[in-house]
Parts: structure tokens; C-alpha cells; sequence
């Protein structure tokens, strides 16, 4: 395992190095940010000046991306054009609340999407079937923001209910001890004031809308699977033998037939940073994706790109996760 995880690191190397050249000529194609800059009244001469020669602009793109990844491998991630604040000091501040999103949403999917694609898969062709299959084909063709507006609908309407008393918060983050990281940021558990209730209510109805689209797709991918494999030669001879049904279905059937799904979750991951982005913003979370949106439209490149590679990297890692949960899950593989 040591060395597959080796192996898969030394791979990373030229997938980031593909994925920072795109990214960078994608954004020279925009508009030069030193005109942008010298376009904002707040920013004087030698503001300019000096950023100029931090980021290289004055030079060829080629000559400019060489400055910027020699700059990046030390971990120095370039300065926002915004604040001329740090691009990592912007991006920490955010990066856990988004952390928190992704990884809440991961599990309520598989908590859901599990259970569901078993149980319609044992009772295929049952009325439960055909409803889960209506439903996930409704949820897979809805897009999340659409979903977030209808769950803030849905929020409004229980408060209605409920005699004016909020139950799920609509907008925004609890507030942390200090205001470590500026208004509505969350940093961890511990220096957040909020009480753990409140950061239920207040991340239940983003969390439910990043988890639908994984939820109907997992569902149906957990059906399909595992499907084939109650038809495989192995589980009716189990069975004829007398084993316990339950014990069969649990350890053999589910088990193997969880080995594409691995795969399918970690491809996922790319899918959930992207619906968390459009959801921080329905919803005014302060994270990542919504630091990402402003900074596409203030055109601050340094921190789009330290943004990019870093999920570029989560995606990787994730990657690499699956391929030694296989092993856990399947000895019999061997990865060449």
C-alpha cells in the first residue's frame, strides 16, 4: 500500500503541472489584470509598480507562468489583487467551512443513497422500485441551485408554520469566538460560538441540496451493481448451501458489489467542489466556492489559481483513497 500511495504522489506531479498550464493560459486570455488595476481609483502608482514586479506582468505569459509555478512550488501562492492580502491567508479562512460542506454531503448521500439502491434492489420491480426510480431521475434533472431555493421555499414556510420560530437558517454561517476569520466564517468546532445545533440548522438545508444529485446517482449506481451481482453463480450456491440470507447479502453480495461504487465516489468528489460552489453562493456561505466566484469576477488570478490547484489536489488525493480502499475492501486486487 505504501508504494501504490508513493506512486500515485509521483503521478499527481504532471496531472497538477497539466491542469496549472491550462488554467493559466485560460486566464491570459482575459483581460490583463495590471489595466484592471490601473482602472481602480483605490490602488496608486506604485501599487501597481510593486505588484507588477511580484506577479511578473510586465513579462511574456510563457516568462510569467514560469514566475508563478517557481513561486508556487515554495508555497507562495501570490498576493490578491483585491487586498494585496495573502492568496493562502484568503483561501484558509475559507477553506473549512467548504471542507465541512463537501464532507457532510459525502456522508448524508451514503447514508441515504446506500440503503436505497439495496433495499429497491432486492425488491426490484416492487411499487417501492418504481417510485426510488422516478425520484432519482427527478433529482438527477434538477440542478442544485434550483434545489437550494426550493429547500430556503421550504424553510420560510415551516417558519410560517411554525408560528414566526426559525427552524433552518436560510443564509449565512454562525459566528465565530473573536471574529477570527471576518463576519460568518468557520474556521473549526472548537473556536466556533455557535453551538453545534446552531451549525446543524444553519448547514442542514445546504448540505441536503449538494447531497441530492449524489444521493440519485449513487442509489441507482448501488441498484445496478448490486443487481448483477445477487445473479452471480457464487450467491445462488451460497444460498442453495443453507447460508443465512442476511449473511450472504451483507458479506458478500454488498461487499463486492460496493468496489465500482468506491471508484464512482472519488470521481465525485470534482462534482461535489462544483455544486458547492453554486450552493455557497444560494445560500451566502462564506467558503471556497463563493471566494472563487468573487474572485472570477474581480479577475484575481492568484487566487482563482491557488483555488484550482488546491481542488485539483483534494480530487487526487481522493483518487488515491479509492485505489487502497479497494484493496481493503477486495484483497484479491493488486493494482500493477
Amino acid at each position: 500500500m505504501i508504494g501504490l500511495v508513493v506512486r500515485r504522489f509521483l503521478e499527481a506531479i504532471p496531472a497538477l503541472l497539466v491542469v496549472s498550464i491550462i488554467m493559466f493560459g485560460l486566464l491570459a486570455l482575459g483581460p490583463n489584470p495590471l489595466e484592471l488595476l490601473k482602472q481602480n481609483p483605490n490602488i496608486t502608482s506604485k501599487d501597481v509598480a510593486r505588484l507588477t514586479k511580484l506577479n511578473g506582468w510586465d513579462k511574456p505569459v510563457a516568462q510569467q507562468y514560469v514566475h508563478w509555478g517557481s513561486k508556487f512550488i515554495k508555497g507562495d501562492m501570490g498576493v490578491s489583487t483585491v487586498d494585496q492580502r495573502p492568496a493562502w491567508d484568503k483561501i484558509k479562512e475559507r477553506l473549512p467551512l467548504t471542507l465541512m460542506l463537501t464532507g457532510m454531503s459525502m456522508v448524508l448521500s451514503l447514508m441515504i443513497a446506500l440503503p436505497i439502491g439495496a433495499y429497491v434492489a432486492v425488491h426490484k420491480y416492487s411499487r417501492a422500485d418504481y417510485v426510488a426510480t422516478l425520484s432519482t431521475f427527478a433529482m438527477m434533472a434538477s440542478p442544485s441551485f434550483f434545489i437550494g431555493l426550493l429547500l430556503q421555499l421550504f424553510a420560510l414556510k415551516l417558519q410560517d408554520w411554525n408560528g414566526g420560530s426559525l427552524w433552518f437558517f436560510t443564509g449565512g454561517a454562525p459566528m465565530c469566538v473573536g471574529g477570527g476569520g471576518g463576519g460568518g466564517m468557520i474556521h473549526t468546532m472548537a473556536s466556533c460560538a455557535a453551538t453545534p445545533i446552531e451549525v446543524f440548522r444553519r448547514l442542514a438545508l445546504p448540505v441536503f441540496a449538494l447531497s441530492i444529485l449524489q444521493i440519485a446517482g449513487w442509489s441507482r449506481y448501488m441498484r445496478s451493481e448490486l443487481l448483477g451481482v445477487l445473479n452471480q453463480d457464487y450467491i445462488r450456491s451460497a444460498m442453495a448451501k443453507g447460508l443465512n440470507g442476511r449473511l450472504v447479502f451483507m458479506r458478500h453480495a454488498v461487499r463486492n458489489a460496493l468496489l465500482p461504487l468506491v471508484t464512482i465516489v472519488a470521481l465525485d468528489v470534482a462534482t461535489l467542489f462544483g455544486g458547492a460552489t453554486i450552493t455557497e453562493r444560494v445560500f451566502g456561505l462564506p467558503g471556497m466556492g463563493n471566494l472563487l466566484l468573487d474572485a472570477l469576477g474581480n479577475k484575481d488570478i492568484a487566487v482563482v489559481l491557488a483555488i484550482v490547484m488546491i481542488g485539483a489536489a483534494l480530487v487526487l488525493f481522493m483518487n488515491t483513497v479509492a485505489d487502497v480502499l479497494y484493496g481493503v475492501l477486495d484483497p484479491r486486487v493488486r493494482v500493477g
